[in-house]
């Protein structure tokens, strides 16, 4: 495999990123690495493009044997970058502050792999748009891509400047969580502040909901149940002398389990209407969007375990994080794996995810590489 090849094709995608299904150009660059290493082998292969910018590619050449499923993430997040770092966005106010880039780096490498060697697999690569938020993974599945395939297993990774270069972390058990995205309003009355009785305090309805929220979620759910409600955005009022008739307070709802978020989002609906009453207010609970949680197999765990201490990998066993990633969607479907990258070089500080400052380092590539031929090919 040429790493030279692969360092070019980083720079390229990061130097290009592109917000949610709007990654036309990054797709053009993976199609032009695919096509490139694929030349003379393209029997093998076949493209689809289930929607916009999304690609999935079928390499069949394991008979009636079932299919493996590798995916990465393609879109860039609105973050102005750090102009020291050695390959800088050339998009203005969009960066890969996440580490797509990566992913999807590793991903065209597995694909070059597996064009070099022609393995006795059947294998499907999935370049997934519209993960920050947007919902890709779930548009990619309901878009029918997936429907004639026996898929055994789903793979997939995520950077973490935690975690150092030569690292993975991982578990088998839930390992992202459900992130739901909330909007509470108040409705109230508008009047003078020289006469309050006129008027219904719609911002005194929302700062009754901040104040009380989080004590009536602990004396309402099981403490052994984990739901984090944060809320970090309120809006209202027109002027400092006027009754605020109407107040907006953005938020976010986080759990493990959908259980456990669907009762929490009722206590979090139930304390606003009871705030909004004690000000002659009404409310409204808007759910804006959510992932559902990442449940990892203990099967394939088990095998990543292996295989990274086949390689010299050290594998972490971590617990799940409150953190969202839309993989779930395939996880839910099929029986899947994920696994956070570490990036980080030693004796460096760690950059958190959507920071400016975050740059994986490309030596991660090499570790993420040598895990996933290994779960491609059974090399344990």
């Amino acid at each position: 495999m040429d790493i030279g090849m692969l360092k070019d094709l980083r720079r390229r995608l990061h130097e290009s990123p592109e917000r949610s299904f709007n990654e036309v150009h990054t797709s053009e660059i993976i199609m032009d690495f695919f096509k490139s290493v694929t030349k003379g082998k393209e029997s093998f292969f076949k493209v689809f493009h289930p929607f916009l910018t999304s690609i999935v590619i079928e390499y069949r050449n394991g008979g009636d044997k079932p299919f493996k499923l590798f995916r990465a993430d393609m879109d860039a997040i609105a973050v102005n970058e750090d102009p020291s770092h050695e390959i800088v966005s050339k998009n203005q106010g969009v960066m890969h502050a996440c580490g797509h880039d990566i992913h999807m780096t590793v991903l065209c490498g597995l694909l070059a792999f597996t064009a070099e060697n022609l393995p006795g697999k059947n294998i499907i690569f999935v370049f997934q748009p519209g993960e920050e938020g947007a919902g890709g993974a779930r548009k990619m599945i309901e878009s029918g891509v997936f429907d004639g395939y026996e898929i055994e297993s789903a793979h997939a990774l995520h950077v973490n400047d935690d975690f150092e270069v030569g690292e993975i972390a991982s578990n088998d058990n839930v390992l992202f969580a459900i992130p739901r995205e909330v909007d509470l309003e108040f409705f109230g009355k508008s009047g003078h502040a020289a006469f309050p009785e006129r008027g219904h305090d719609a911002l005194a309805a929302a700062a009754d909901f901040l104040c009380t929220i989080e004590h009536i979620i602990r004396k309402n759910l099981n403490p052994t149940n984990i739901f984090h409600a944060h809320f970090g955005k309120l809006t209202s009022g027109s002027a400092r002398n006027v009754t605020s008739g109407y107040s907006k307070i953005e938020g976010t709802l986080r759990s493990f389990s959908s259980e456990t978020m669907q009762e929490g989002t009722e206590i979090v609906r139930q304390t606003a209407e009871k705030c909004a009453g004690n000000y002659g207010c009404t409310s409204k609970l808007t759910v804006l969007g959510e992932y559902i949680e990442v449940e990892n197999s203990p099967n394939l765990f088990k095998k990543l375990q292996q295989v990274a201490d086949k390689n010299g990998i050290r594998c972490i066993y971590k617990k799940g994080d409150l953190v969202g990633e839309d993989f779930g969607y395939f996880t839910k479907r099929w029986s899947g794996i994920i696994f956070w990258l570490g990036t980080r070089r030693p004796g460096t500080e760690p950059q958190p995810l959507h920071s400016d400052k975050f740059f994986p380092s490309f030596e991660a590539v090499d570790v993420a590489l040598k895990v996933m031929t290994g779960m491609l090919m059974d090399n344990i």
